[in-house]
Parts: C-alpha cells; structure tokens; sequence
C-alpha cells in the first residue's frame, strides 16, 4: 500500500520512479489460489514465497504469513477493509491520554489524505455515530440484506451505534467481494487498480529483490538488486523503502556499514524494535431466526469499546464469511480436542448432534472479528537470522495487559450481546500477522525514532520509509488506510525535496 501510494504520487508530480518488486508484474489469471510451498508458484499467485519464524512467547512457529508480493503487495490479498485511525490513535486530548504521548503529527494533517486515497480507492460507507470526523463524500454501499438488517437493530437496541463499513470494493455486476483471494474482475481497490489508473505510471523491475542499501555517513549511494543470476546497482537521488514492516526492518539492519555498524539508520538500537500487530478474536453471531444471508458481506462495523473506562478494546467488524454446519463442527471437534480427557473421546463423533441442531435452528451464522489495539514493546521485534527461510525471525512476548484487554472485552461482548447465540472461535490470543507495524517508530527526536515526522531517516537525508513500519502505535483499525494516507504525504515532502535539489542543478545566468 504505501510503495504503490508513493510511487503513483511521484510519478504523477513528474518525477521519474523506478519501482522495484519482489513478485510478479501482472496478476496471473491462472493463478492457482491454493496453497503451495514452491517459491516460484507463490511468487505466481502473488503469495509471499518463503515460511516466516515468528517466536512467540519463546515457541517458534514457521508458517506461510498473510503477506502478499507482486505489484500491489498484501493488498493482492487484503479484504479491503479501508478505515480512518480515530483522532485518538493519533493526537494527545485532553480526557483521552495516548500511549506514546501522540504521534509527531496530528490527525488534521492526514485529513487531506485520508480523503484522496479515499477517493482514490472507490471507499463507499456511512459516517460513524460516534465520530466527530465525517466522511461525506463517501457514496452509499449497496443495501444491505436481512440478516445484517437484523444486526443493525439488534446492536442498536443493546446500545451500539454500528455503522456501514468502509470497503474497497465497487461492486460491479457479478461481483463475489474477493475477500482474502486475488480479484479476477477488478471490483476491489488495490495498488494495481490505483496503477492502472494513473496517467503516469512508474517504471518496474519485477522478479528483483534489494538485498542491501550502500551508504556513506549521510546519504544512500546505491541500491543492490538481485535479479535471477545477476547483481544490478541502482542509483538515485531519493530512496523510498516500502517492504512492509518486517522486511523493511530486515533490509535496514542488512546494510550495516563502517558509518552505521548497528545497521543503516539505526543509531538510536530502534529498528526492527516496537513491533506491534492487533489481536483478531473472531467471535459467530446467530439471528433469533433463520434469515437470509444476501447483500454485501463485508458489511457492518461498531466502534463502542474503542476506549471504554481508560483502555482501548478495538473495534468490531463482520468478517464477510458465513458460518454454517461444517464450520461449527469443526470448531465443536477443536475445543473438544483441546479440553477433554481421554475417557470421553469416544464421544466425539457425537458433537454432529449440537452442531446440526445449532443450523436446523438459527441457521448460517455471521462472523465477526473484534481487532484490539497492540502496545509498542521495546523487546518485540524483528532480528536477521539465517537459520530462516526468508532470513528474520520476529520475536514477541504477550504482555498481561494484552491478556487482560483481551478478556475483558469478550466479558463486555457477551453480557450487551447476552439475547444472540455467541460463540467466540479462539480461546488463546490470535496475533494478526498480517497487521505489522511499529519497526520503524516515527520521532523528531532521533533517539526516540527511526526516521522524523516526513518520514525521512534521520542521519540520512534521502531515505525515506513509507510503509507501516512508521506507526508509533498500531490504533484499533485496518491500518491500510493509514498507510496510504501517509504515503501520500510523505510524498509531498519528497516533491518539495525533489524540486529544491533541481532548483540547486539549475545553471546561473550572467
């Protein structure tokens, strides 16, 4: 989101942008959407090749993360889910204190932005009750069906104030929403229908990876990039690193030099550090009545418990997905796995019985996902390890005021929820890796950050980072729009640069 944001704006300022991808050029319409672990297929189906480590708690678990490649990167994948941060994920108010003290901008600077990729992204919602922000020029989603109709009063009588979510999606004849798959028919908004969309476009090397940054004690003199058997060194006057919030991180700390042994950019011991997901406890709701599940899915959204009696418990959105007897029988089979002893498991095969009176009854349930905000910990972070397949491993603790978050908000959803059939799918904390960020903390004091409020490493005057590895805190909320918010400014800073340094090449007349 953010290499794509940034490159379309300086390109279309009129600057020449090179823009260097991992992943495939063109999306594959044969692409096979199943999962693989040969690299070459992955990189075909605009998945992330390699497994990735991530140790949590001290337990190393491998696994294919929710990373997309390719041009347009995750968002190849992502749900398209396209929400504001709230003024307090960002600002210090006055009866609302900020975890890290506020961020070095506020809310009002990302206004203009926030609007434009907005625009740009087709978002199509309602305002949230609850916000002092409006979005009016967001157009009207289509209706909704009857089941969601039902949500909307049932949330609404228990005293929520949900709200249409803010998607993505164009909803075109024969559009299926594409959550969580590649879109065929170009109905979602993503990084290639931004690129496909512009007037001038950037120029791409794909199938290439940066493997190292050269620098002197200021600037960056080159690029090293691999492509297949080669090397190629790529020069220019600004560098924008946009590789996500784990690879962005990783590339840093690989450029180490005699000027910055610790890794590039990283006098202050603070890349890779602060590393921040959201937790995502899906819960299933059922009606008091079998209704039809028509209309959109990714539909409804509540922000109540975004900060309730000084703690922040996130938002709650509904996922897109149904939940019907095969779904529920398998959730019955895990906790049974997980809880029973031994004696009982010939009984088993017995939890089809609850499983089919539960859908003869309320039929298809709704999921929904409740996304609590992540804290930035010095100790959670990313560190090289070439041991790994893809070369980092991610090391994170589960904090207790995580856990105790995390508990607390199921409590608040069960008892104003009490009169629906409820069923939360995980009992342990589900970190959402798709959802990084923090690796690269924003700060006008070089001590405290990565890079300044442009978003330009300090010590180094043309490195720039433009993903979400910026974030000072995680919010409550998809990130996608924030990062495309913020990459659009941070290019308005690299035009302003970018134009005085052609300004400085002009010839003196006599």
């Amino acid at each position: 989101m953010g290499g794509g944001f940034t490159a379309w704006a300086l390109a279309d300022a009129g600057h020449d942008v090179l823009l260097i991808e991992r992943g495939i050029k063109e999306k594959s319409p044969d692409s096979a959407s199943e999962a693989s672990d040969a690299p070459e297929a992955r990189l075909a189906a605009s998945q992330w090749p390699a497994l990735s480590a991530f140790e949590i708690n001290g337990t190393v678990k491998r696994c294919y993360a929710p990373f997309g490649s390719g041009i347009g990167g995750s968002t190849n994948w992502y749900a398209a889910a396209l929400e504001r941060f709230s003024d307090i994920d960002i600002d210090e108010l006055p009866n609302v204190p900020h975890p890290t003290g506020g961020w070095p901008i506020s809310y009002q600077e990302l206004v203009p932005y926030y609007e434009q990729a907005e625009r740009m992204l087709h978002v199509s919602g309602t305002n949230d009750p609850l916000s002092e922000h409006q979005a009016n020029h967001l157009p009207e989603p289509p209706p909704l069906g009857l089941c969601d109709k039902y949500f909307v009063s049932l949330f609404e009588k228990n005293g929520f104030h949900p709200y249409r979510l803010h998607v993505g999606i164009r909803y075109l004849p024969g559009c299926d929403e594409c959550l969580g798959k590649l879109c065929q028919k170009n109905c979602r908004a993503d990084i290639r229908s931004v690129l496909a969309e512009a007037q001038k476009k950037p120029t791409i090397i794909a199938r290439a990876e940066v493997v190292r940054l050269e620098s002197n004690q200021d600037r960056v003199t080159c690029a090293i990039v691999a492509q297949g058997d080669r090397q190629i060194r790529v020069q220019a006057k600004v560098f924008v690193l946009a590789a996500g919030a784990i690879h962005t991180p990783k590339l840093l700390l690989q450029s180490k030099n005699d000027y910055w042994p610790n890794g590039l950019a990283n006098h202050s011991d603070l890349v890779g550090r602060n590393l921040m997901f959201h937790v995502s406890q899906n819960f299933v709701l059922w009606p008091s009545k079998k209704l039809p599940s028509s209309g959109p899915r990714k539909s409804l959204s509540f922000r109540d418990l975004y900060y309730v009696d000084g703690k922040r418990f996130g938002c709650v959105q509904s996922m897109g997905f149904g939940y019907g007897y095969g779904e529920y029988l398998m959730h019955l089979y895990q906790r049974f796995d997980r809880s029973a002893p031994s004696y009982l498991k010939p009984l088993r095969p017995f939890l089809r019985i609850p499983a089919q009176l539960t859908i003869k009854r309320f039929g298809r349930g709704t999921v929904f996902v409740n996304l609590i905000e992540d804290l930035p910990y010095w100790e959670n972070r990313v560190v090289l390890d070439e041991g790994e397949a893809d070369g980092v491993r991610v090391k994170y603790t589960i904090k207790d005021e995580l856990r105790d978050r995390f508990t607390h908000v199921r409590k608040l959803l069960t008892d104003r929820l009490k009169e629906l059939h409820l069923v939360f799918l995980e009992e342990e904390i589900g970190l959402n890796f798709g959802h990084p960020c923090g690796t690269c903390v924003m700060s006008d004091d070089p001590s405290t950050g990565v890079v300044n409020r442009d978003c330009r490493a300090h010590g180094i005057s043309n490195l720039f980072i433009a993903d979400a590895s910026f974030m000072p805190t995680s919010g409550a909320i998809n990130p996608s729009l924030t990062i495309a918010a913020n990459a659009l400014r941070v290019s308005t800073e690299i035009d302003r640069k970018l134009a005085a340094l052609r300004e400085v090449a002009k010839p003196v007349g006599v």
